[in-house]
């Protein structure tokens, strides 16, 4: 015990001075910017942002909306089709192989999750507008609006049709995964027909996951409290992302406490 206390005591002095500095620095620059944007006007920078923000919605969400789907099919589908054509000439021994396949479906998954991503913030600008009543006075009619919430439902149904396309290659590619994306228990039936080693992969992306959005969400934080301050912003893009920053900080602790209980399982 007392070996255990030295260690703890050593590694807690080690990382101390390197905690201080960057506490310090950070406390600088934060003074140096507050005092620096004290003496700033922001009144024509508003205004900007505002105009940009018109523009978005009326002229660009809806348009760029209807090309999302199309720039998600045209990146992913040469990737989709490369793959079952190396699947289609596997023999189902060269490892080399499947390991390429599987890499190909899976910068596809990507590629669809981040259209979906895409899509709902375009779609958030598009009804924000609806909502405004911005619409009608840059003169777009309601073609526009429901051209918009249109290309929204089509992106959502093609993504969820090749994100199926892609599970299913990859059924094919290893025959004991179940599952379909239609299924509402989908991720858990695809879990439970993972092997440890998959599973313990699977464990390790969703740690760099979560570490990579607790350090995006003291980010946002940042920038939305500075926007509160200075640009009338309000206090609600901070308070959702405290929300969502709060819901994976509990998760986590929930799980880790609750699979940390001997017997205990997902």
């Amino acid at each position: 015990m007392k070996n255990n206390n030295e260690t703890i005591k050593r590694e807690n002095k080690k990382a101390f001075p390197k905690f201080i500095l960057i506490f310090a620095l950070s406390l600088v620059v934060g003074l140096v910017l507050g005092f620096t944007m004290s003496f700033l006007e922001f009144e024509n920078f508003e205004a900007l942002l505002a105009a940009f923000w018109r523009f978005f919605t009326t002229r660009l969400a809806g348009w760029l909306l209807c090309a999302c789907p199309v720039a998600e099919l045209a990146v992913g589908l040469p990737l989709y089709f490369n793959a079952k054509n190396q699947m289609a000439g596997w023999d189902g021994e060269d490892e080399s192989v499947s390991d390429a396949v599987e890499q190909k479906l899976s910068v596809c998954i990507w590629i669809t999750s981040m259209a979906t991503v895409l899509s709902f913030f375009l779609a958030a600008g598009h009804f924000a507008g609806m909502a405004g009543d911005i619409f009608l006075r840059a003169s777009m009619g309601p073609v526009h609006v429901f051209l918009g919430l249109g290309a929204f439902l089509v992106n959502l149904f093609i993504t969820m049709v090749f994100q199926q396309k892609l599970v299913d290659a990859t059924k094919q590619l290893y025959p004991e995964k179940r599952g379909s994306v239609y299924d509402t228990k989908f991720q858990k039936k695809w879990m439970d027909s993972c092997d440890e080693a998959e599973r313990a992969i699977i464990g390790q992306c969703a740690m760099k996951a979560y570490r990579a959005m607790s350090t995006a969400c003291l980010v946002l934080w940042t920038v939305f409290v500075m926007g509160g301050m200075f640009f009338n912003g309000g206090f609600l893009p901070a308070m959702a992302i405290c929300v969502v920053w709060g819901v994976g900080q509990s998760v986590y602790s929930y799980w880790a406490i609750k699979l940390s209980t001997p017997g205990r399982t997902v």
